[in-house]
């Protein structure tokens, strides 16, 4: 009897851990796919940096070319970002009145760790809209 319940304790100790190794990796690379997309001065840094143009005359042009389009890709961004936003209310305006206070709880609590991970559409000292530089 007693090895059987040392190999049983060993079977869920290790199940356990298992689960919770799982867990946090789960979280981990969730938290890395949804990432903000880094503001339009890093984007054009980086990529020049990844094209390493080979003269001054070809880093200006490169820098031209990624400056423009940075603000196409803010833009976009800012705007998957508010067309996802009012999916997700409406979803839970839909289920609320389906829902019990608990699961509702649940659910908000959900939605409002998935804005925080979105970036900033969300209002509070996180998220506060910050004003355009005028170098980008």
């Amino acid at each position: 009897m007693r090895g059987r319940t040392k190999g049983a304790l060993i079977l869920f100790s290790t199940l356990l851990i298992g689960v919770l190794i799982g867990t946090l990796l789960s979280g981990w690379f969730v938290r890395d796919r949804l990432r903000p997309i880094p503001h339009s001065r890093h984007f054009v840094r980086s990529t020049e940096r990844l094209i390493g143009p080979q003269d001054e005359e070809q880093r200006q042009a490169v820098r031209d070319v990624l400056r423009r389009h940075a603000a196409a890709l803010r833009e976009l961004n800012a705007k998957h970002r508010e067309a996802l936003k009012e999916q997700l209310d409406s979803s839970r305006a839909e289920l609320a009145p389906l829902l019990s206070e608990e699961q509702l709880r649940r659910l908000d609590r959900r939605l409002r760790r998935f804005g925080e991970l979105m970036g900033p559409w969300r209002e509070g000292k996180r998220h506060k809209k910050k004003k355009p530089h005028g170098n980008e």
